[in-house]
């Protein structure tokens, strides 16, 4: 009884957060339709990145040290590097500011730099909520952060959207960010008063700060590697704001494309990344070999890795096959005439193969830096410092000879390049290729695949070109049937093992019953 009402929470859950995220996409809709091109490009790369820079480079090192398996006198320790954390963010928020005010090509829009002292303290409050959040996750809350993120979102949208109505300048974005943050903060604490256990506390007393050497180590280990990450990550972004190479209506259409795009990824890779990123940690032995692994805990793991590959291969083949048909027509229900008739479908036909490269390497990469030992976190810094001036120079290079669809083909190249690390560690750690070959279509998945994929782009051709609204009714009709069959046959061609792994996608569950 208690295992079904586990799964019916779970399935509740996931079904609530894909309402959330359908009202906060319907709301993105109305608000580029709202606001200029130059208002967006400002607020989604410029702003963007500022709170993004902060945030991150304050936040996932210690998250990644912090959700490894410990004892539980670890646990003091760990603490004491979540709260040093705000310090450090604080004075990277002040420096970065002041960059963003002084340094950078002002916009012409009324109280930027008040807008960018709001996003770098909005990086800055956020990480109060760290502790609760990475207290849930080691009591296996997993579902707890899903709905944090997804409600502090929709009233974030909500409050720009009411707001941008009767103020289209940089004011209700601005309110709307403190919005996030606040609800964002407030909620991690009353669900940590909610479901903490009795005698736990994760308030620390700093007269009693103890960090170990080894995880000291470790947490500038992967501060180092954020730093590179986030360089490769949003590579584009950082050229755009220091080199001014698109004025920042381009920049607009960029960003409500890659929005557009990314929803895309968070929906279908983001929290999956994310769970399973914990079920690697906690189910293997950070730095240990795999001989030294449990035998069952190996195995299960290997498996988990190969179906999760072969998932979010599928997947992206399916997105961009259809992608190259659906672009247009999709920015035109989105953003309207002025999106469709820009740059945006070319850009979104582009975002596609990209979408496939990312599911591909954020699965592989969550297995790598859930098991790698921190000689190999060193070792891998080493190997993307370089790689990571090569980007940014990529990245500048074409966005010069194709304008911002260069910095698309630049991250798919990163990605790639990402790729083959990490499923050479992958292969290197499980003795062998079955985890790659694993992930492969097979030849019937290709053919079907290939087959209503230019069935989709001959209605592209006959029906998309008619422009009527019945040619683009029957062109989603097309679509939609023959995406139904390749989904239907996708399902027919796979083994009972993928079957079984699709149907429980639940890491923490599948963890339970390994145990």
């Amino acid at each position: 009884s208690s295992g079904i009402n586990a799964e019916y929470g779970y399935r509740e859950h996931e079904q609530f957060q894909v309402v959330l995220k359908l009202v906060s996409f319907l709301a993105n809709g109305y608000l580029i339709r709202l606001l200029s091109n130059e208002l967006l490009g400002v607020v989604y790369i410029r702003l963007s990145l500022l709170y993004a820079t902060v945030q991150i480079l304050s936040r996932e090192p210690l998250r990644k040290v912090c959700l490894a398996k410990h004892t539980p006198e670890q646990w003091p320790q760990l603490l004491a590097l979540i709260w040093l954390s705000i310090p450090f963010s604080a004075m990277l928020a002040v420096s970065l500011t002041l960059v963003w005010v002084l340094a950078l090509e002002a916009p012409a829009l009324a109280h930027y730099p008040l807008a960018c002292a709001v996003f770098a303290a909005c990086g800055v409050l956020e990480l109060f909520a760290e502790p609760p959040h990475v207290y849930l996750l080691n009591k296996h809350f997993v579902r707890s952060p899903i709905i944090v993120e997804a409600v502090a979102n929709l009233l974030q949208t909500v409050s720009v959207v009411l707001i941008a109505h009767y103020s289209p300048t940089l004011v209700p974005f601005i309110i709307g960010s403190l919005v996030y943050s606040g609800l964002y903060v407030m909620v991690y604490w009353i669900l940590y008063r909610l479901k903490r256990n009795k005698g736990d506390k994760i308030i620390y007393e700093f007269s009693k700060l103890s960090v170990t050497s080894e995880q000291a180590s470790l947490t500038l280990s992967f501060i180092k590697q954020t730093v590179l990450k986030q360089v490769l990550t949003m590579g584009e972004d950082y050229v755009m704001t220091f080199f001014s190479v698109v004025s920042f209506a381009q920049q607009g259409v960029f960003s409500t494309v890659s929005r557009l795009a990314s929803i895309v990824i968070r929906v279908g890779f983001k929290h999956v990344e994310d769970s399973y990123y914990l079920f690697f940690a906690q189910m293997l032995r950070r730095g240990l070999p795999s001989d030294q692994q449990g035998r069952d805990a190996l195995r299960t793991c290997k498996d988990t890795l190969g179906n999760l590959l072969r998932l979010n291969a599928l997947f992206g083949l399916v997105v961009t096959v259809y992608g190259l048909s659906y672009a247009r027509l999709a920015l035109l229900i989105y953003g309207g005439d002025a999106l469709a008739e820009s740059d945006g479908p070319w850009l979104l036909q582009w975002h596609c193969p990209y979408i496939a490269v990312c599911g591909i390497n954020g699965v592989s990469e969550c297995f790598y830096f859930a098991t790698m030992s921190q000689i190999e976190v060193e070792n891998y810094n080493l190997k993307l410092l370089p790689f990571s001036i090569c980007f940014l120079m990529l990245s500048a290079v074409l966005s010069y000879l194709f304008g911002t669809v260069g910095f698309i083909l630049a991250n798919i190249g990163n990605m790639a390049i990402r790729i083959f690390f990490s499923l050479r560690y992958a292969a290197s750690y499980f003795g062998g290729m079955d985890v790659l070959y694993r992930s492969l279509p097979n030849v019937p998945q290709l053919m079907i695949i290939g087959v209503c994929g230019a069935t989709a782009l001959l209605s592209k051709l006959v029906l998309e070109s008619s422009n009527s609204h019945l040619g683009d009714l029957c062109h989603i009709i097309v679509g939609g049937l023959s995406l139904i069959l390749v989904l239907m046959i996708l399902w027919e061609c796979e083994d009972n093992s993928f079957k079984t792994f699709f149907k429980s996608l639940n890491p923490i569950k599948t963890r339970t019953k390994t145990e």
